[in-house]
């Protein structure tokens, strides 16, 4: 059995818009043209793809069983596609990573110069959120790696820890009150939909923590502002505080009683997905930055 390649790219456009209408336009051809390639698809497979719903279509079992291994295929060819534009190009090619804010400002540009030494010319995209939105970035071959900070949920992913750092409590260095406990403190944190602040919720509790914090933003410069200026205090990782350390502009705190604090930079990838020259360039300088803690 030989699946026609504009059948099922005509087939994937109408599953993801639902209508083979819109599917037409476009793929710039003409309804019956694509409703001639949709059951020729399904004669050729022998079974039914889709059915009426309402003003469009929708998915049967079957045909949503083709559209997930279609999309594969589509994801596999666009990789091919990109490994043979990269062939005798050691000087170039194309990487799109997806990466949380905190890892964006304070580890990745290393890395990228690293990437840049050996690639001059590469195109790099980045994309950035939360680790499950990158995860889920991953997942759907959105990008070719992903550095995230909690664990990978799904089996699909292969990952690796890269280094381990100490998360601190900070306030400005002439805060007021000099804490003895936690609950002495406001609290400046990272909303509670991102990994970071689900991890201190896990380990801190998060009632206690609700209890706390006063003021959220998903801004890691934003929280070193605000507690710089006395507003309160926060917990950070100490690669996003060490400047300010240094220049006294804000003081680490040390409370009895608070469990050992860190947190893990992972870079993760489908099991399934063959790297480009470049991926492949990439993942070697974080696997020795894991090794060497360059």
């Amino acid at each position: 059995m030989t699946i026609s390649a504009p059948f099922l790219i005509s087939f994937l456009r109408v599953a993801e818009l639902g209508s083979v209408s819109r599917a037409a336009q476009a793929l710039h051809l003409s309804q019956p043209a694509v409703s001639k390639q949709l059951r020729a698809l399904e004669q050729t497979l022998g079974v039914r793809l889709l059915e009426r719903s309402g003003r469009g279509v929708k998915l049967t079992r079957e045909g949503s069983l083709v559209a997930d291994y279609g999309r594969q295929s589509a994801a596999l060819l666009d990789d091919c596609t990109r490994a043979l534009r990269e062939l005798g190009t050691e000087q170039g090619g194309s990487l799109v990573l997806g990466a949380g804010a905190t890892t964006c400002i304070f580890q990745l540009p290393r890395w990228l110069r690293q990437l840049r030494d050996r690639r001059p010319n590469v195109d790099v995209t980045v994309r950035t959120g939360t680790s499950s939105v990158v995860e889920a970035l991953v997942l759907e071959r959105e990008v070719d790696l992903g550095l995230v900070t909690s664990p990978a949920g799904s089996r699909a992913l292969q990952e690796r820890v890269l280094f381990r750092e100490e998360i601190v409590l900070v306030v400005a260095r002439d805060f007021a009150r000099p804490p003895h406990q936690l609950e002495a403190l406001p609290l400046i944190l990272f909303p509670q939909s991102t990994g970071f602040r689900a991890y201190l919720d896990q380990k801190l509790g998060a009632a206690r923590l609700a209890r706390l914090v006063k003021m959220e933003t998903d801004s890691v410069e934003g929280i070193k502002s605000f507690v710089a200026s006395g507003l309160g205090a926060s917990f950070l990782p100490r690669s996003a505080v060490a400047k300010e350390l240094a220049a006294r502009v804000l003081r680490r705190v040390v409370l009895p009683g608070l469990p050992e604090l860190q947190r893990s930079t992972r870079v993760v990838r489908r099991r399934d997905r063959a790297l480009s020259q470049t991926a492949a360039g990439f993942l070697q300088i974080l696997e020795r930055s894991a090794m060497t803690g360059a």
